[in-house]
């Protein structure tokens, strides 16, 4: 087949600093200013991206998408000379592959005996007529009407950040080759720093992959926009922190929109040699780097790169993501096939989490179900779908420790990477309900009940028992997971590990405190993925115990005045004290009831 590739002369990449992993559970805020000013003034000293000759563009006349049957290593190797473009996730011995080749391929398909059956039978025409949708003016239109290029989507995050100030603000995770931000934003009811979980949304590391971009815009709209509204992302903001970032491949994804570019391209835009381009972000990650699923050809899709994180894009999310060690789930989205995977990609062996990413997963699967009715395949993506090495959802769980996973987003092939707008919306809505069943499922992973607590009001210099039952349902508890937690008069915060005592209980106890004092406390239950909290499960709940305050000494009977009662305890008891430490008279410790001791009683009546 014949297609041109456009010579441009790249940029050199400008590598954000690496960022250290923190001890704490949230990068400090402080922290999170720096970042975000070296950030800004390395964008600001970046040159723009050269243009892109419009006589340039990639076009794909005369070649169709088919779907092939791979029977055998012959099959695979010839439909591999044949085409340099895989659609499909992945593609595999005894399984079926979408590929895009020239129409007069197909002869040697058919020559070959190799099953195939045409899905898309003019490429070029889907694309021209989606250019000349676009091209027309959207002024009136709802924002998510159509498929929005680079611009509209970050003029979209700063009306988010100017329409709700005090729960929306910009992150980035870096520059990409070009020296273009990668942007986000961060939604949260609490300041940058505050203790608690936090979850991710990327999207876009395919440049090609527009319905990814719109899955992930929907998702930040629906958090932002009824964040009081809807009483299920109220109750999540409550207790969590949410980053969307929807194009972590913004160099790629501009030359898809170019008029001089390639609607198709899928890698970033790293000048390798002549006129060969990109390595593929998604083969880019440590963990698992340089395996099946990965190619080691500059010119393949699915190149690799050099060495893991080889790539600004993909160390800048790197960063980003060790920087907030407080994150718990992670969602990566991609198009097309309906496919829900979790860990682990780059090997078909059961990750040690299987049951939990199990537990959580199926809900979603049944989530995306039950809103428009498309069944999406899921299960660890290794051993349902085939063998991907390097993939940014790996590492999120392997060395992080998150919940993560991707979701190919619609549909299984009538469309492919070309979407039609009347899907934008139904793919957004079914993948939302995925993202909110994550968060739920993890934030409920391990409820504490409190089952014995002290009250509000307890007497002084006595130790207080609280007990607790947790039953985790999405992962085992770790080794000392159930802490007690408190501190006394606003002091600095203390722990216990908390005791089992069979049933899933667990006890422990607030310390004894002197009488005008005040505790603030919680109990924790940490998993493989999370912590969480009671009471509420908010970052700012507490129960709060006191003690009675202090009596006057001079009210020796108790009575809570200090009257002539109390003059006659003084003179019942006058003289030498017996035993000083029980002589409650001598009120200014002579060692003597006496006189003196009669006149503070006077003074205090």
């Amino acid at each position: 087949m014949n297609i041109s590739f456009i010579t441009v002369v790249v940029l050199m990449a400008l590598a954000p600093p690496s960022a250290k992993p923190q001890a704490s559970n949230s990068a400090p805020a402080s922290q999170a200013v720096v970042v975000q000013e070296t950030v800004d003034k390395v964008f600001a000293s970046a040159p723009a991206a050269l243009p892109i000759d419009p006589n340039d563009m990639v076009r794909f006349d005369g070649d169709v998408v088919v779907r092939v049957s791979i029977r055998s290593a012959q099959d695979l190797m010839l439909v591999n000379q044949l085409s340099d473009d895989m659609w499909s996730h992945h593609v595999g011995i005894g399984g079926d592959a979408d590929f895009r080749m020239s129409q007069a391929d197909l002869g040697t398909l058919d020559r070959a005996s190799i099953p195939y059956r045409v899905t898309i039978s003019d490429l070029q025409n889907r694309i021209d007529t989606e250019r000349t949708r676009l091209a027309q003016p959207m002024e009136g239109l709802a924002w998510f009407s159509d498929f929005k290029n680079l611009a509209a989507v970050n003029t979209r995050l700063d009306e988010m950040v100017a329409a709700y100030p005090n729960l929306v603000s910009i992150v980035n995770a870096g520059t990409s080759i070009q020296g273009r931000v990668i942007r986000g934003i961060r939604i949260s009811r609490y300041p940058a720093g505050t203790v608690l979980p936090a979850f991710i949304f990327t999207g876009t590391l395919h440049a090609r992959e527009w319905a990814s971009t719109m899955t992930t815009m929907w998702i930040a709209d629906q958090f932002v926009e009824n964040n009081t509204i809807d009483p299920r992302i109220a109750a999540v903001l409550d207790s969590a922190e949410v980053f969307v970032f929807p194009v972590q491949n913004p160099d790629g994804y501009e030359y898809t929109w170019a008029t001089g570019g390639n609607r198709l391209w899928r890698k970033n835009r790293r000048l390798i040699s002549g006129t060969t381009y990109g390595v593929d972000l998604n083969r880019n990650w440590g963990l698992g780097w340089g395996g099946s699923g990965s190619s080691g050809t500059t010119s393949s899709d699915t190149y690799r790169g050099t060495a893991a994180f080889s790539e600004p894009e993909s160390v800048g999310m790197r960063d980003f993501v060790i920087a907030h060690p407080n994150l718990v789930g992670h969602i990566d989205f991609h198009s097309y096939s309906q496919l829900w995977l979790w860990p682990w990609s780059y090997t078909t062996t059961a990750s040690p989490d299987q049951t939990a990413l199990a537990a959580v997963g199926i809900p979603m699967q049944t989530a995306i179900k039950a809103i428009n009715q498309k069944t999406y395949t899921a299960g660890p993506s290794g051993s349902t779908y085939g063998l991907t090495a390097g993939c940014i959802d790996d590492w999120t769980y392997g060395t992080q420790g998150m919940m993560a996973g991707t979701i190919e987003v619609r549909d299984t092939g009538t469309y492919g990477f070309v979407m039609p707008t009347s899907e934008i919306l139904p793919n957004a809505k079914e993948n939302f309900a995925a993202s909110m069943t994550m968060m739920e499922k993890l934030l409920a992973s391990s409820p504490i009940t409190i089952t014995l607590a002290p009250g509000s009001l307890v007497a002084d210099n006595t130790a207080s028992t609280v007990e607790v039952q947790t039953v985790p349902v999405v992962s085992t508890l770790i080794t000392n997971g159930v802490r007690l937690k408190w501190n006394l008069d606003g002091g600095t915060t203390q722990s216990a590990v908390m005791t089992s005592i069979g049933n899933n209980k667990y006890r422990a106890s607030l310390p004894a405190m002197a009488c005008a004092s005040q505790v603030s406390w919680f109990v924790e239950a940490e998993t493989k993925f999370i912590i969480t909290h009671a009471p509420l499960n908010k970052p700012t709940s507490f129960n709060l115990t006191a003690t009675n305050s202090c009596r006057n000494p001079a009210d020796l009977d108790g009575s809570g005045f200090v009257d002539a009662a109390d003059i006659g305890y003084v003179l019942l008891d006058f003289g030498p004290c017996g035993d000083p430490a029980n002589c409650l008279a001598d009120l200014d410790h002579s060692g003597d009831v006496d006189s003196a001791d009669v006149g503070l009683v006077l003074l205090e009546m």
